[in-house]
């Protein structure tokens, strides 16, 4: 997984990353060889180019190489690069320019394949006409149709000339290598037959063929790039989110900016029906504001004073002012746009076998058909087409075999899924962030989740506060509110919470630490001050005896209880309470029906763990408590030593060093941002049935990876035999294949891969 970087060129500690839209890559192979030529390059220290998405990602020391010289290197391939977002260019603009480029493309593709399909009919119903519906003959008709092909050939068909000619100037060979040969065999034969004026019996013509070799593929890459478009759909869906102006309010008048121009501070104000146009945080007014499009929330979210907001949401009751938190590139919806973008660049670990199957199938292509063309034209013509000169059976044989064999279904077949499948995550609030975290979400046997802001609403409150005697219940809040009150733990913004609601202003405090799995020290008007669970406490050496009373009671109603000590004495105990999740207990029984192994691992005291463990109906031994972060990590190794695929679910600082040891790290989307970095996965909404999702969905993106490659090595394996005609001697001359048959064949392989893929992103995986 690269680092997410907030723009082309951004900068960071290795240098700087470019993202590229490229265009002209006719298949996996053209990817392939760009990228190898880039990897080459002094400066260049990673790059990775996608043929299904026509992107490429470049990391780079500005030191050794600039933007221009990356394009250059691309251009002498043979390709056209542009940044996704240059430097000075509004990114709308961008955008727009990318879309105008696009369909400029399509409609030249679309007019080459109308002219191919009018000039193909044309060409069949002049050439065999006279045989099929009794056209007349007249002078010169073979020559018309030689004519007309030569058009199809090289004016409908000049994309495929040129691939194969940049392939060839790289030392390599493509898809395009294929198309060409095979169609050029045809044409050039028969117009030769038809320029010696040899006997056709003899030597029979294939301008027919060589017509609809082009026109049949053209068709195929045309529908291949239409299929490629819609699986980055949802990319596209969510760049639509974001509003282009904002209404914003400057020295007491309201005016109206573009996004671009809105600067963090800024009074921002929304009226219902009106999307929010950046990240901020609620300065006055209510509302009820939908997130779907963001975290897959169906239900519209209340929004009061304080309340975050989100760009691309919508607001949909009453107006809104907000201060303006992060813009631009900086808000959570290009973070997610981001990441989704950076998923589908990334390569799958099954890609990587079929890219070494992919760079030498060309090649083997072309020996099988030289092969086969000469066994045909030496031994098995005489035998099995008598009626035929030896050369025109070993032509025919050869070009069926060139124009059958498809590696662009092999090439499509892991991109194309992986991209459908990260798009329906995304628009779920799904955040797979690699191909190699969809591969292991598929595959995971074991998943073991934190409880407090997993399992749990995360909202813990104050539900008790017991004091030692000697000890006020104001002194008791006034210190611990004082400790905490830097603390971004769950717990203690329950205490802080709880010393705001009675009005009790937090103690100064001096020499802070927090101590993960410990709590928390710190000097208040000069004593130390200790904020602890049982066992941070008891391995201090604090005596509890005092307060075991009230923190049976809270171990009962299943509270955690957060200790407090001056020096080495205990003086009070907040019992803090904290729900299941609403989602939980199906989730549990979701991953469950998947086959999972479920733990939950717990720092808190362990009655408190089997309390909410009874109410998700997680048996006993499915309970770890009392564990601190560096033993979390530790069990999950253990897990991982019986051979276990183990995926770890969490959302605090605490969870961060599990998250990266487990084989998936899921967070929750409102966790810590360390959480968030170290994990794989990420759920950007508050429903836990999130995760349920991401493996169902894991697993079929997995499974449609696997029907494709089945197709496409299936096909390969059956279709090349059969063109080269192994089943001649078996079967007769009429298990032959003719080279337009190979041609339609090679096409509808390349569809059925789009289309399977296709079918990911209708996919519900929560039905």
């Amino acid at each position: 997984m690269r680092p997410a970087s907030s723009e082309a060129g951004s900068a960071d500690a290795d240098g700087r990353e470019l993202d590229l839209d490229v265009r002209g890559l006719r298949c996996d192979n053209c990817a392939a060889s760009v990228e190898k030529t880039l990897r080459a390059v002094e400066g260049i220290d990673q790059a990775r180019v996608s043929y299904a998405l026509e992107q490429a990602w470049v990391r780079f020391d500005p030191a050794h190489i600039g933007t221009e010289a990356i394009l250059s290197v691309i251009a002498e391939a043979g390709y056209e690069a542009h940044p996704r977002q240059a430097a000075g260019v509004d990114e709308d603009e961008a955008r727009a320019v990318l879309a105008e480029s696009e369909a400029r493309d399509a409609a030249r593709r679309r007019l080459r394949m109308v002219e191919g399909l009018v000039l193909s009919a044309a060409i069949m119903l002049l050439g065999m006409g006279p045989a099929i519906i009794g056209l007349p003959e007249f002078p010169g008709r073979m020559w018309i149709v030689c004519a007309l092909t030569a058009i199809v050939q090289f004016h409908v068909g000049l994309e495929f000339y040129a691939g194969a000619a940049r392939a060839a100037r790289q030392r390599a060979t493509n898809m395009d290598t294929l198309v060409a040969l095979g169609s050029s065999v045809a044409f050039f034969y028969s117009a030769t037959v038809l320029a010696l004026d040899l006997d056709r019996a003899l030597f029979p013509v294939y301008f027919e063929s060589a017509a609809m070799i082009i026109t049949l593929v053209m068709i195929g890459k045309f529908l291949e790039a239409r299929g490629k478009r819609e699986a980055g759909g949802a990319v596209r869906a969510l760049l639509a989110q974001q509003p282009d102006w904002a209404r914003v309010e400057r020295d007491g008048e309201t005016i109206e900016l573009h996004v671009g121009d809105v600067q963090v501070g800024e009074l921002i104000v929304v009226h219902p029906g009106e999307k929010i146009p950046v990240d901020g945080r609620v300065d006055s007014g209510e509302s009820r504001v939908d997130e779907a499009m963001l975290t897959g929330e169906s239900l519209p979210v209340a929004k009061h004073t304080g309340d975050l907001l989100f760009a691309g949401t919508m607001n949909q009751h009453g107006v809104l002012r907000f201060i303006a938190l992060a813009v631009g590139e900086a808000t959570a919806l290009a973070g997610i746009v981001r990441l989704v973008r950076e998923a589908q660049t990334t390569r799958a670990e099954i890609q990587g076998r079929v890219d070494r199957v992919a760079a030498v199938f060309v090649p083997t292509m072309i020996a099988v058909a030289t092969l086969a063309g000469l066994v045909w034209w030496s031994v098995g013509s005489a035998h099995f087409f008598p009626a035929v000169h030896p050369v025109a059976t070993g032509l025919l044989f050869a070009a069926s075999t060139l124009l059958i064999s498809c590696p662009c279904a092999m090439g499509l077949a892991t991109p194309l899924a992986l991209i459908a499948g990260t798009g329906v995550g995304a628009r779920r609030g799904l955040l797979i962030k690699s191909a190699r975290a969809l591969e292991g979400t598929g595959d995971l046997s074991a998943i073991v989740l934190d409880k407090t802001g997993t399992l749990t609403l995360g909202r813990p409150r104050v539900v008790e506060v017991a004091c030692a005697p000697g000890t006020s219940n104001e002194m008791l809040v006034r210190i611990a509110g004082g400790v905490e009150r830097e603390s971004e733990h769950p717990l203690a913004r329950a205490i802080v919470a709880h010393a705001e609601e009675l009005g009790i202003e937090p103690a100064e405090v001096a020499g802070l630490e927090a101590v993960p799995g410990r709590g928390v020290l710190g000097r208040v008007e000069g004593r130390d001050i200790r904020i602890g669970n049982r066992r941070s406490m008891e391995e201090s050496g604090v005596e509890l005896t005092s307060l075991a009373d009230a923190a049976r009671r809270a171990s009962e109603r299943g509270d955690t209880s957060v200790f407090v000590a001056i020096g080495d004495r205990a003086v009070g105990l907040f019992a803090i309470g904290d729900r299941p999740d609403p989602t939980a207990k199906i989730t549990l029984e979701r991953l469950r029906s998947l086959g999972l192994d479920i733990t939950m691992l717990t720092g808190d005291e362990e009655a408190s763990a089997r309390a909410i463990a009874r109410e998700l109906d997680l048996p006993e031994a499915s309970v770890i408590a009392g564990v601190l972060p560096g033993d979390k990590a530790a069990f999950i190794e253990a897990l991982q030593a019986r051979g276990e695929h183990v995926a770890m679910v969490g959302d605090g600082i605490n969870d961060a060093p599990a998250l990266a040891t487990a084989d998936i790290g899921i967070a929750i989307g409102s966790g810590t941002d360390v959480a968030i970095e170290a994990a794989d996965v990420v759920l950007v909404g508050p429903d836990l049935s999130a995760v349920a999702d991401a493996v169902v969905l894991s697993r079929r993106t997995l499974r449609t990876i696997r029907q494709n490659l089945f197709w496409a090595f299936g096909y390969n394996v059956a279709a090349v035999p059969l063109a080269a005609g192994l089943l001649v001697p078996i079967a007769g001359p009429g298990a032959r294949l003719v080279p337009g048959i190979a041609a339609l064949a090679m096409a509808l392989s390349s569809l059925f891969v789009v289309s399977n893929s296709a079918r990911l992103r209708r996919f519900d995986p929560s039905s």
